[in-house]
């Protein structure tokens, strides 16, 4: 007892020393390293400092400024892991306490049976029949593989009836998948229908990410999620009733495992994108007005979207907002292990989402409902329904109430058949090295797998797109600009072809003719009036995205290709 308490102290010191440690790093990281660095520069500092700087006649002051920054902010980070190390190796009783909790402490049936309803409901809010099935009239010459699927879109089928059985039977397991009727089934072949349906969108340029939909459909296929709240544990309970009483399933870690791997996930989901942050940027990603150009780049995107609230117009709001998110996302995969602070990372991602999808209308409504994986939801419910009891029973029918809910909730849970929980944690650790090994690689554009948007670059007050002018033999201009294109051609096709064109123009020019005149027929077949056209020009346009700037777009304008119709 005295061991635990000490370790606990010994935890507690060591996150507050972790905590003022990094406040006094950021300190001395925006107040005094550009000024030692600019000494060191002009030779002003200690001799073996001054050292350090070899060639100041040929490189700017600006270069070892920005070099040292970055490297501060790698050394923050480590020493931060080191220190959660030694913390960990010291009080490793405790932390091996945290961890094998983590994992074995059992939860109920109905735990599981919630998060199955919140992935199918995820992966129904992802499913825009009339979209997808327009990418079944795209011309395969388009489709530009994600990483992991390379091998398979030679040969994978897409058109519009095959896409429209697949969502009228995505749509079917999904509500299947909720009402818990051959759950498992349904799973699986949700899993499946997902793979095609929200895959095929991403094949044609931009990856939008609810990857994890299908990661958590490949978790519920090999777990008992209908074990509650579904047709499943009804149909099973009326047939067990004629061999004698129903024997409702209890906690046990064959619900809770599913759970943790899919926490687990999610941690990884936050990580990599923060990881990545630091490694390209440094603290400079949240001390400088990299946040503000990042959300001018995406309201460009967003035919010029401009929030309510500009968020912009406050450096001070914007770059804190910026070091909370960094912290967040760093943080999450720490956090979850402990039930008590899994509140907080909720709250934390809550609100993280909820800022991303009011000033860049990023919601991600898919991930954050799976968040009822963080907690026990029937525990609360039994609270719920214990406080309810005590104002209507009497004092000696509640004890009794009390002794029967305490004993069903701390069933011990050894000697589970190694066959109910295995398939879980094969597939569960199969899908973690997997997130891993794309996320450690900074894969965005992956299909199954990727790395989830980084945003770790500062793209400026200035970005390339492209702009097609269509013209009829009499001189008249049928349509011109950017966001023409935005309202004639989906985003997911839009927005990956352009940064491939504009990439692919000098090295593939045949390529970029094929995909050009496969665009064109493309708004032909949304306008049929562009058939008048005689001939296409299509220029590479510098655009900036500062809004009370855009009326002076496009900055440059070059002619990067003519397509002469009917010759």
């Amino acid at each position: 007892m005295n061991m635990a308490m000490g370790a606990n102290r010994f935890a507690k010191i060591t996150l507050l020393s972790l905590f003022l440690s990094f406040a006094a790093a950021l300190l001395f990281y925006n107040c005094c390293l550009d000024k030692i660095i600019t000494a060191m520069y002009r030779g002003d500092s200690l001799p073996f400092l001054n050292h350090l700087i070899h060639d100041t006649s040929g490189t700017p002051l600006s270069y070892y400024i920005i070099r040292a920054r970055l490297v501060f902010s790698y050394l923050t980070l480590i020493a931060a892991a080191a220190h959660l190390c030694l913390a960990a190796v010291l009080a490793r009783s405790y932390a091996r306490r945290i961890i094998v909790e983590f994992f074995t402490t059992p939860t109920s049936p109905m735990n599981l049976a919630i998060f199955r309803i919140a992935v199918f409901v995820g992966v129904l809010s992802q499913i825009h029949p009339s979209e997808t099935i327009w990418f079944g009239k795209v011309p395969h010459v388009l489709q530009m593989a994600p990483v992991g699927v390379g091998w398979l879109l030679p040969h994978l089928p897409v058109s519009e009836a095959l896409l429209t059985i697949a969502v009228i039977l995505l749509f079917v397991v999904c509500a299947t998948g909720i009402l818990g009727l051959f759950t498992r089934t349904s799973a699986l072949l949700a899993l499946l229908g997902s793979f095609y349906v929200l895959g095929v969108p991403e094949f044609y340029g931009t990856v939008e990410h609810y990857h994890h939909l299908l990661w958590f459909l490949a978790i519920l296929a090999v777990s008992p999620s209908g074990d509650a709240l579904s047709l499943d544990a009804i149909l099973k309970a009326s047939k067990r009733k004629s061999k004698g009483p129903a024997v409702l399933p209890q906690p046990s870690v064959v619900y809770s495992l599913p759970l943790r791997f899919a926490c687990l996930l999610m941690g990884l989901i936050y990580f990599f994108p923060g990881f990545w942050k630091i490694r390209i940027s440094g603290f400079d990603w949240a001390f400088t007005d990299n946040l503000r150009y990042v959300m001018y780049a995406r309201w460009m995107d967003l035919d010029a979207f401009t929030p309510f609230f500009r968020l912009d117009l406050h450096p001070l709001l914007y770059r804190s907002i910026a070091l909370g998110t960094l912290v967040f996302e760093l943080s999450f995969i720490l956090v979850i292990f402990s039930p008590r602070l899994r509140i907080l990372a909720a709250l934390a991602g809550l609100g993280f989402h909820f800022g991303s999808g009011m000033f860049m209308r990023i919601p991600f409504f898919d991930l954050w409902i799976c968040y009822v994986a963080l907690f026990d939801v029937s525990g609360w419910i039994t609270a719920l329904r214990r406080r309810l009891s005590a104002r209507r029973l009497p004092a000696g029918k509640l004890s009794q109430n009390l002794v029967e809910s305490e004993d069903s909730r701390n069933i011990a849970v050894d000697g589970v058949p190694a066959r109910l929980y295995v398939p879980v944690a094969i597939v569960g650790t199969l899908l973690l090295l997997a997130s891993l090994s794309w996320g450690a690689r900074g894969i965005v554009r992956g299909w199954p797998f990727a790395c989830y948007p980084r945003f770790a670059w500062n793209p400026g007050s200035e970005v390339d797109s492209m702009e097609i002018l269509a013209v009829t033999p009499t001189g008249e201009i049928l349509f011109q600009d950017t966001p023409d294109l935005h309202r004639l051609l989906k985003y997911h096709a839009f927005g990956g072809q352009l940064g491939s064109l504009l990439q692919t123009r000098t090295k593939d020019p045949n390529g970029f003719a094929e995909r050009m005149k496969a665009i064109w027929s493309l708004h032909v077949q949304q306008d049929p009036r562009l058939e008048k056209a005689s001939i296409v020009r299509c220029y590479r346009v510098t655009l900036n995205t500062i809004p009370e700037l855009r009326h002076v777009n496009p900055i440059q304008r070059e002619l990067i290709f003519e397509l002469k119709l009917g010759s």
